[in-house]
């Protein structure tokens, strides 16, 4: 599968995954931006696209919209018929699947400029919405999604160490996709960023072991584990985000008297939980506690401070 192929499938499920309705082709096709303008060579490649995804395995919905008179196709993942059901881990357990998760924080000149808006903004680039993703290991998601498929055990290494994984679930989440498997050593259930997955060896036998019948990708909620003093944040939500803070943030939002949203956060991590914040921009603002408020300016007069000196 070609590079630029790969990029736009992986595009189009994590958009499916990430969307709480259906989507019609045009929804996907201006979410999307790789496909081509003319209409009868975008309707061909989003047909393969198609199939390349039933072809995964990807349980792929296709549901009619509109009027009787004029109706249209949608297309919809229910994440629960994608996802497995819940492993019950022990907090252990959840700590070690939470690995990856804890080490992503705000990088990049897209991210920072966005933050940076904040204060008031200093970038004219035009930043694209939507879903995002890295895809410089796209040979690797290739090779990890055939052999899920094919129940094929893979060895790898990750933090300099040599692992070897009976691949149970890919998952995608925020900016990355993560692996989610039984690791023979430790005969633990472990997950792992994908770019990070280095010298990839695919087993050559199919069939190799067999898939829990209860199995949950990682809980990625980085900001619920860490070695901080346990606190609860509460945010205001502007109505225009609350859905994707919902779907996202995996976190309920109620709505106040004024339409906005109140989120409130369990906070063991206070970085990450800043992390999660300025994603929002100007549409999030944390009412408590106090010194979460303070961190939130520190870490943008830190951003800017970097922009600065980078572009003395």
């Amino acid at each position: 599968m070609a590079s630029e192929k790969l990029e736009r499938i992986l595009k189009l499920l994590a958009e499916l995954l990430n969307s709480s309705t259906p989507r019609t082709a045009e929804e996907l096709r201006s979410k999307i931006k790789m496909y081509p303008d003319d209409l009868v060579a975008f309707r061909r490649q989003f047909n393969r696209d198609k199939s390349a995804l039933k072809e995964m395995g990807v349980p792929l919905e296709v549901i009619p919209v509109g009027t009787s008179e004029r109706t249209a196709e949608a297309y919809f993942v229910d994440n629960k018929a994608y996802y497995l059901p819940d492993l019950g881990l022990t907090d252990d357990e959840l700590s070690q699947l939470n690995f990856a998760a804890n080490s992503i924080h705000l990088i990049g000149q897209i991210s920072e400029e966005e933050a940076l808006r904040k204060l008031g903004g200093y970038s004219q680039q035009t930043s694209t919405s939507g879903t995002t993703t890295s895809f410089s290991a796209s040979s690797i998601l290739t090779e990890l999604f055939e052999a899920l498929s094919n129940r094929q055990i893979v060895s790898f290494v990750y933090t300099e160490k040599s692992r070897t994984l009976e691949p149970h679930l890919l998952q995608f989440k925020g900016e990355h996709w993560y692996l989610t498997g039984r690791e023979t050593q430790s005969n633990t259930v472990k997950s792992f960023r994908t770019d990070r997955i280095a010298e990839l060896i695919i087993n050559g036998n199919t069939e190799d072991y067999a898939t829990p019948e209860a199995l949950t990708g990682a809980n990625f909620d980085a900001i619920s584990y860490g070695d901080d003093d346990p606190v609860t944040a509460k945010v205001i939500i502007d109505r225009s985000h609350i859905d994707w803070v919902e779907n996202n943030l995996d976190i309920k939002v109620k709505i106040n008297d004024k339409g906005q949203g109140i989120a409130q956060f369990s906070v063991k991590n206070y970085d990450a939980f800043i992390n999660r914040v300025l994603l929002l921009l100007d549409h999030a603002q944390i009412i408590e506690p106090e010194f979460l408020k303070l961190k939130l300016i520190d870490r943008l007069r830190l951003i800017q401070e970097n922009y600065k000196e980078s572009h003395a």
